[in-house]
């Protein structure tokens, strides 16, 4: 009798796994035919990636295996966010089922570590990249953390936040900066302070530190301005 409830246990376990295994198949296949279709009419670039969250089958129905090979299909053959895909099976007994999946992309973006505060500067220390849903940046994120270090803060953020054009400045006010005046074969290096705060590309009122004459610069790196003469 041992021997027999041993045998039975045995065979439900080998059955409830085999189960198991045939809908991850599924799940699988539906996942792949998103992933191939999305990327037959899509290029990410390098700093995206394609995440797709496959909706799991429920576990409490029968999935038989099929003995033929799976058809899949694209509902309305349309990629969407939440995207169906019908999966049918014209074995000798057949079955049709639809899954659902979620269609992300992850763009790479810089975020806080930890909790920073306004004024506090920026560093390896407390800045890194992670992939994020796309459609949740938006205001000037950055990719890249090293484009970062050195800027300060313009308001506090707490641990994990995105980093956003708004939150930062690449000159600040009363920074001391570097003046760069170019003509035609000519360029002229100078010293001054930042009377406002700007990012890379903006403009900035910078006092000139010899002649303390104001001028009115564009923001082209970390602490630097450029200015035509």
């Amino acid at each position: 009798m041992i021997r027999f409830l041993f045998l039975l246990s045995s065979l439900i376990c080998s059955y409830s796994f085999s189960d198991s295994n045939y809908r991850n198949e599924l799940e699988n296949f539906a996942q792949k035919l998103v992933f191939d279709k999305y990327n037959s009419q899509n290029e990410l670039n390098n700093n995206e990636k394609l995440d797709l969250q496959v909706a799991p089958l429920d576990n409490r129905l029968n999935y038989p295996q099929c003995q033929t090979e799976l058809i899949g299909e694209i509902v309305n053959d349309s990629i969407k966010r939440n995207t169906s895909v019908k999966i049918s099976c014209l074995d000798e007994t057949p079955w049709t089922n639809y899954l659902r999946v979620r269609v992300n992309v992850l763009q790479k973006t810089a975020v806080v570590t930890t909790g920073v505060s306004k004024g506090q500067t920026l560093n390896q220390d407390n800045v890194t990249a992670v992939y994020m849903d796309k459609t949740l940046i938006r205001n000037g994120g950055f990719i890249s953390p090293e484009s970062l270090y050195g800027t300060r803060l313009k308001r506090n953020l707490s641990a994990d936040k995105v980093i956003r054009d708004r939150d930062v400045c690449f000159v600040c006010k009363d920074d001391k900066v570097s003046i760069y005046a170019t003509n035609v074969g000519l360029s002229i290096k100078a010293s001054g302070i930042a009377l406002s705060d700007a990012n890379i590309g903006g403009t900035v009122r910078v006092k000139n530190s010899r002649t303390q004459r104001i001028i009115v610069a564009t923001v082209t790196g970390l602490k630097e301005v450029k200015v035509s003469f």
